[in-house]
């Protein structure tokens, strides 16, 4: 497929004019879209042009209104304006503040013409490219941080797991670029069978901001989250979760994850452990009376 160096609109009533700097720019290497009229050059700036020559012969036409619809919708394109000097003064005056603008004396010589689109889309090219470079690096920036977090919870499931504290899992919390909670597997140290890493992580981190919600805060773990911990990252209202180690991973060490995924997925009478319901009326007082609390806290 041919490539070009950019496309050009080219708006000017005289043909003779408009023929001559096409032909020059195309020459050159551009691709070209023309209008003898303001209207029609209207229409082709549906096709995104990278730079718009405009002839205007009179402050008052409709090159003027054209110009006031680049500046409205397509003030990021850069425009060359041909005029003589008095048109050029009474125009900048009716059109304020439209930094991509610039003008070009009448008569018009061609080869300075394609010089100056050169300079202007070489300028705006470059600014194009600062830009995507500097998104760029703060891509890597952000990749950087988040594999540092990472880092954290995978070496404190290592750091932890030598102390004894329980298995080799660990997790952090983080809100606005700063951990504000850390958990590790604590089930065996504290005969709690709920003190994974994810939930120890919330715990702490709930009680250091002291708010139940953990709404804008992510949460860094060594491994995917078990079933409890998952239900436990939806309740706390956690944004993201960030994880190392698979559910496979853990069930090759004997940490049975996968198991309990499947567990949850199969209708109450399928799964291993029975499940009986008792009482239900006796406990929707209690709900009825929740409903009917006036002071209670929204959750």
């Amino acid at each position: 497929m041919e490539t070009t160096k950019g496309q050009v609109l080219v708006v000017d009533p005289s043909d003779i004019m408009r023929k001559l700097i096409c032909g020059i720019l195309i020459k050159s290497g551009y691709t070209v879209h023309d209008a003898a009229e303001a209207d029609k050059g209207v229409e082709l700036l549906s096709k995104r042009p990278d730079l718009v020559i405009l002839d205007i012969d009179d402050e008052t036409s409709d090159e003027v209104a054209f110009l006031r619809k680049m500046k409205r919708d397509y003030a990021a394109t850069p425009t060359i304006a041909l005029a003589d000097d008095h048109v050029r003064e009474e125009v900048q005056k009716k059109i304020e503040d439209m930094p991509k603008l610039s003008f070009f004396a009448k008569p018009v010589r061609p080869d300075a013409l394609v010089a100056q689109v050169e300079a202007l889309l070489s300028e705006t090219e470059q600014a194009r490219l600062a830009a995507e470079a500097k998104k760029s690096g703060a891509q890597i920036d952000i990749e950087q941080q988040r594999m540092g977090f990472m880092r954290r919870a995978i070496d404190l499931s290592q750091q932890k797991m030598e102390e004894n504290c329980g298995g080799p899992f660990g997790a952090v919390i983080v809100r606005q670029g700063k951990i504000i909670g850390e958990g590790w597997n604590c089930v065996t140290s504290t005969n709690d069978p709920t003190a994974h890493a994810e939930m120890v992580a919330i715990r702490n981190a709930t009680s250091a901001i002291k708010d139940f919600k953990l709404e804008g805060c992510d949460i860094y773990t060594s491994c995917e989250p078990c079933p409890m911990c998952l239900a436990a990252i939806y309740w706390a209202r956690l944004d993201k979760i960030y994880y190392a180690n698979m559910r496979e991973d853990a069930e090759k060490i004997g940490f049975d994850d996968a198991f309990l995924y499947r567990e949850v997925a199969l209708p109450e009478n399928k799964r291993s452990l029975p499940v009986f319901r008792l009482l239900r009326e006796e406990a929707n007082i209690v709900f009825d009376n929740w409903m009917a609390k006036m002071d209670k806290t929204a959750y």
